[in-house]
């Protein structure tokens, strides 16, 4: 620890709170390895009490707190599950007024946690605010009268800035001008286009990749004029060293998501040989010995096709009630076995609000899933939860719409590389104002706060599967197949691909319940 970190925390009113805040924030994520004056700063409050409150089990409904407690119960007399749920957004904990205070509460909780972030980070602990680093164009001034005067070679000192990206826009020559702000200041830097070499090229790339609202470090000079030129792009990132959770035994978990359960299109039999695969019907060789571990099924929204949804989806639908398309869903998974435990988060078309965060399906129109008791978990978009020691981040994806605009490269057929981006900016949806609604709440949701082993998304209906940094990544695809809707859109589906992890090893596999060979050309 530094020293003037260890003089303010004795300046607290609560300097013991405040260590034994310090240390539970380390023990739950990455910290860096000395702690500085804006890392402790970033913890902990003046009266020594965290910024970031805990996320525990009070933040999930009753039916998911009976749930886990049954889970704990049977865990101790089956050694069935183990499970712990980190993060999920309640009903009565997402309201909000939609006022501007409300706004402004969002993005400096946005803000606060992912400076945070980078506060941990070596490279960019002594990062200044937008404000601070315009009173370095003195220095710049006093750099190019040396210059003048014959001293040659002689350079502005870098410095590193971090801020919220307020305005981005490209210049003629093709340079990209961002406006960062924080609560206290604006700064306005030009990243260069032309710079030679590999670097350049990175350098380009990241550029591109900025995005409106999210949190950026910028490092490089402040002109004369107050403006920074920049030299590199820092994202709040994944760090590059850290143990992944695994398993202490042999379990398996499944990956699933879109079923659309009441669409024409949903993929009925298909969905039923999956079904019966995991109760062990006709299954023999290797794969016996694979399912009879399989502890956990992971649904990623999307369980039901909805009403209403977009338009003329009624003429879409064989079943036209919502009500009846989850009865039709429960009656399949009531037919798993016991040892399977069902984790559920809403997706864009389930009986849930449009904005993130998402609270768990609404009770009152999937009664029948609730109905199955301790067979279902039902949870809110995101949900971070731990699975035998495995720590697994669960969301929909509905900012896969804005990132697939927005990111160089990026498509529905391609999800993992917008998966990987979002990983990187450290938030699942960091553009307010585009098609993803994001509701005005106190707490952002949204940052991904600590490091996940494992991130699901669903929503692409394309099957993806990569790693970044020690995290895998899953995009678990579908169980429609294409509807006239996803046609008019470019969505082309690879429905029936399961994605099956051993949380032991890490291992993964792919089992295919679709007969591709009854697909046209793509």
């Amino acid at each position: 620890m530094s020293p003037d970190a260890l003089d303010y925390i004795l300046s607290l009113d609560s300097p013991l709170i405040a260590v034994e805040t310090i240390i539970a924030e380390c023990a739950s994520s990455t910290y860096p390895s000395v702690l500085s004056l804006e890392y402790i700063k970033g913890q902990v409050s003046e009266d020594g009490s965290g910024i970031h409150e805990a996320v525990t089990q009070e933040f999930v409904s009753k039916e998911a707190s009976e749930a886990l407690e049954y889970a704990r119960i049977n865990q101790a007399e089956t050694n069935s599950w183990i499970i712990e749920l980190i993060k999920s957004p309640l009903e009565d904990l997402v309201g909000s007024q939609g006022t501007v205070e409300d706004f402004l509460r969002l993005f400096r909780d946005r803000f606060r946690r992912i400076r945070s972030i980078y506060m941990g980070r070596i490279d960019t602990q002594g990062a200044f605010s937008p404000a601070a680093a315009k009173s370095f164009s003195r220095d710049t001034r006093r750099f190019r009268a040396m210059g003048r005067e014959g001293k040659r070679g002689l350079k502005p000192p870098s410095q590193k800035v971090i801020g919220i990206v307020r305005e981005k826009s490209v210049s003629k020559s093709g340079n990209v001008i961002v406006e960062i702000e924080d609560e206290d200041g604006v700064l306005n830097a030009v990243i260069p286009a032309r710079k030679e070499g590999l670097k350049g090229h990175e350098l380009a790339e990241k550029a591109s990749s900025i995005l409106l609202d999210e949190i950026v470090c910028l490092s490089g000079f402040v002109d004369e004029d107050g403006r920074m030129i920049a030299d590199d792009v820092i994202f709040p990132d994944i760090p590059t060293a850290r143990h992944a959770g695994r398993a202490e035994r042999d379990v398996y978990a499944t990956f699933v998501s879109d079923l659309h359960v009441g669409s024409n299109e949903f993929l009925e039999d298909e969905f039923d040989h999956f079904i019966d695969w995991l109760r062990g019907h006709d299954v023999d060789g290797p794969d016996k010995a694979m399912v009879e571990k399989i502890r956990y099924l992971f649904i990623a929204g999307d369980l039901v096709d909805g009403i209403g949804v977009y338009p003329e989806q009624f003429a879409d639908l064989v079943i036209p009630s919502l009500y009846d398309q989850y009865s039709k869903l429960a009656e399949k998974l009531r037919k798993l076995p016991e040892r399977i435990k069902i984790i559920c988060i809403p997706g864009n078309h389930d009986a849930s609000r449009q904005a993130l965060p998402k609270p768990p399906i609404h009770k009152e129109f999937a009664k029948s899933l609730y109905d199955l008791g301790s067979k279902v978990l039902m949870v809110g978009d995101p949900t971070h939860i731990r699975v035998e020691g495995v720590d697994i981040l669960l969301t929909h994806g509905d900012s896969l719409d804005d990132m697939v605009t927005s990111i160089p490269g990026a498509s529905y057929k391609d999800p993992a590389l917008p998966m990987k981006a979002l990983l990187r900016k450290r938030h699942l949806a960091p553009i307010y104002g585009g098609k993803t609604e994001l509701a005005p709440l106190g707490r952002d949701w949204m940052v991904i706060d600590s490091v996940p082993d494992i991130v699901h998304f669903g929503h692409a209906h394309h099957n993806a599967k990569d790693a970044y940094r020690g995290v895998m990544i899953i995009n678990s695809g579908t169980f429609q197949s294409q509807t006239e809707f996803m046609r008019k859109q470019g969505v082309v589906p690879t429905p029936g691909i399961v994605t099956i992890i051993n949380l032991r090893t890490g291992a993964d596999e792919l089992k295919l319940f679709y007969d591709f060979s009854q697909r046209a050309p793509i």
